[in-house]
């Protein structure tokens, strides 16, 4: 194991297979909780904690073809930078959903990372007080700009002005 490199099993208490989810969010920000504690500890899944002092968008890439990862939560941010390195440098074994939070990802970040990848970005929408109350699912189409439907158990309106202006297109 390197230096900086951690995964934490599920297997010994739900003795079930489990994918390897890897979110890179800051841990002052909810979404770590969430996405790297909180759900996938509720689906019985490997979390992979991996430690650098500052974001390298060349680590990122180089972790996401060594280990077993198969999803990756990242914010729009970090993508942004990854896909200006040559991503056909890397092949991603075992990465199967790529996601992202925190802020809209433009067309272009998605086209790059889609066709440097081979791989759907998926985005989603939540607040700390609600956790995830749209996306993006793979149920549905991938349209950029786009924050999807709603999450089961949510109803999701758009309203005042704003509403006006979507509606009366």
């Amino acid at each position: 194991m390197d230096l900086g490199t951690l995964s934490l099993e599920s297997t010994g208490w739900t003795n079930v297979p489990e994918d390897v989810h890897w979110n890179i969010s800051d841990t002052g920000w909810a979404k770590s909780a969430y996405s790297s504690f909180f759900a996938p500890w509720c689906q019985g899944a490997c979390v992979f904690v991996y430690h650098k002092a500052r974001f390298e968008s060349v680590a990122i890439l180089e972790a996401l073809q060594k280990y077993p990862i198969s999803t990756f939560c990242s914010a729009p941010t970090a993508y942004r930078m990854m896909i200006q390195e040559d991503l056909s440098k890397y092949k991603f074994p075992t990465l199967r959903h790529c996601l992202s939070a925190g802020e809209p990802l433009n067309p272009e970040v998605l086209d790059e990372w889609r066709e440097g990848t081979g791989l759907e970005i998926r985005e989603g929408y939540g607040q700390t007080e609600t956790t995830l109350m749209c996306g993006t699912f793979r149920c549905i189409e991938n349209r950029p700009g786009s924050m999807g439907k709603p999450a089961p158990g949510y109803n999701l309106k758009v309203g005042g002005d704003i509403a006006e202006h979507f509606l009366n297109k």
